[in-house]
């Protein structure tokens, strides 16, 4: 089959391409690539994407040899591909993988709906030429997969449902969530009216691999553990609420077994832990003794985090990055500046802590246990039996082992915790 896939150089497509190699022998791939922001070639991007992959060199070779890349411009017509590269992939592709998107909490809506919405709607486009041409045919029509995200629902009083084909949003938590839900809209109301084959994939919050830990992006739960050990989250709330996060390989197996099996080709597929996620504070507990109990810094004292009302942390984040704010108008230094970009950050994620999120998952649980070869989402947290007994499972313990040993990818320099724990003034109070 041949695949055209968007999104080659995230977190998650490169792990959905990894298995689409090994499960699909006769695989051939289209990668629609644009320059970075520091002019580097589509072709330098690629290269360095398939040196990280974890593929054996037989494997690697064979994706280098069965792929082209193909340059395109989200603010231009028909996304900027040349005129004959185009009738090609009209001509040749199977599949559209979807997987693109700016996925940064702080931007302003306008920004961010060139790349999540727009960019949706271009692919679309050139989707419904590919089907156009198989109808012509009378050929096997094609599939367009488009990987959007649960957190689409905004804010939502209840346990978020599954309302396919409905999809009745709340207020979004920040403008991401905001432009995945039009670009979710604007898909389901091509399934609607004109029964177009597209199946919506919404992941939950993503985490590293559960057989490794490893991750390619520290975002969002990483951030929070991050800010933890460094001492510089003092404060927690709604303890009780779930983080429901899910492993990037059963994301990807679940994904790869849809698209090479091709059964399952319209609707909506959610990819959740449901009413097995997490909760605040077990994540919380688990990370604190883990991270005490196997510190690389000696002596490094983790000051523990106060759990307050739900109400309280929004507006000490929103006070600090005020004064920060200030500080840089009359100061202009860049530390402030960096700072102000932090606790914004901070406040794009506020709302996936603050505010209740519990996903029903059954129907799309369903289709899983049906139409690939996985079962429910392996949990970040240990498991009781049906006698009452702990299972170790071991995955949060990886996920916590790989930020240590990565230094969360390099956020954070263990020499300067170092050097701060030199210093009895810089030194974090003990622990209750």
């Amino acid at each position: 089959m041949i695949y055209l896939v968007m999104g080659i150089t995230g977190a998650v497509v490169p792990v959905i391409v990894e298995d689409l190699v090994r499960k699909d022998p006769d695989a051939g791939f289209y990668f629609a690539l644009r320059r970075d922001p520091a002019g580097t070639s589509i072709g330098e991007r690629f290269a360095a994407v398939v040196a990280t992959l974890e593929l054996d060199p037989e494997e690697r070779d064979r994706l280098r040899t069965r792929s082209r890349l193909v340059e395109i411009d989200i603010a231009r017509e028909g996304l900027g591909i040349e005129p004959g590269l185009r009738a090609e992939l009209v001509a040749r592709v199977d599949a559209i993988l979807h997987g693109a998107a700016d996925v940064r909490f702080d931007q302003p809506y306008a920004t961010i709906r060139v790349p999540n919405v727009g960019f949706a709607e271009q692919v679309y486009a050139l989707f419904d030429e590919l089907r156009a041409r198989r109808d012509a045919l009378r050929a096997e029509p094609p599939t367009l997969y488009y990987l959007s995200t649960a957190y689409a629902y905004g804010r939502h009083p209840d346990t978020i449902p599954e309302d396919y084909p409905d999809f009745r949003p709340g207020p979004p938590d920040n403008t991401y969530a905001g432009t995945k839900a039009e670009a979710k809209q604007f898909l389901l109301d091509r399934i609607r009216r004109l029964d177009a084959p597209i199946l919506i994939i919404e992941p939950t919050i993503i985490g590293g691999r559960s057989a490794t830990g490893r991750t390619r992006a520290y975002h969002l739960h990483y951030l929070l553990l991050m800010l933890g050990y460094l001492g510089k989250l003092p404060s927690l709330c709604s303890p009780r609420h779930t983080l429901d996060i899910v492993p990037v390989d059963w994301v990807a197996a679940v994904i790869s077994d849809v698209m090479t099996r091709r059964q399952l080709r319209q609707g909506v597929l959610r990819l959740a832990a449901g009413a097995d996620a997490i909760t605040v504070r077990e994540l919380h507990d688990t990370a604190y003794a883990w991270y005490g109990a196997n510190d690389v810094v000696p002596g490094h004292v983790i000051p523990r985090i106060r759990f307050v009302p739900a109400w309280s942390l929004p507006a000490l984040v929103a006070l600090a990055k005020h004064g920060f704010q200030v500080l840089h108008a009359i100061g202009r230094r860049p530390g402030h500046r960096k700072r102000v970009k932090q606790l914004a950050l901070l406040e794009g994620y506020l709302p996936y802590l603050v505010g209740r999120k519990r996903f029903d998952n059954e129907r799309s649980t369903e289709l899983i246990l049906r139409h690939t070869g996985c079962g429910r989402a392996p949990l970040l947290q240990d498991v009781l039996d049906r006698d009452g007994r702990v299972v170790r499972q071991g995955y949060l313990d990886k996920v916590l082992a790989d930020t240590l040993a990565t230094g969360w990818g390099g956020l954070v320099d263990f020499g300067r915790v170092r050097n701060a724990n030199r210093d009895p003034v810089c030194r974090g109070s003990p622990p209750a």
